[in-house]
């Protein structure tokens, strides 16, 4: 298997508990960031909507 440097991997000697608490902190993190993602997101798509103005939804199609 190849080593990923830099990651953080469960080690090899941990226990079931060890390996469980290890993987609910790393899925807790990963919902942080995704959550982040997404409201950096939403602030852009708002702030984009407001920079444009009202004239944004007056516009012929």
């Amino acid at each position: 298997m190849a080593e990923i440097t830099g990651a953080k991997l469960a080690p090899n000697g941990m226990t079931a508990e060890q390996e469980a608490a290890f993987r609910k902190q790393r899925r807790r993190r990963s919902i942080a960031l995704a959550a982040a993602l997404a409201l950096f997101a939403i602030t852009f798509y708002v702030l984009t909507l407001v920079k444009m103005g009202p004239a944004l939804f007056d516009r012929a199609m």
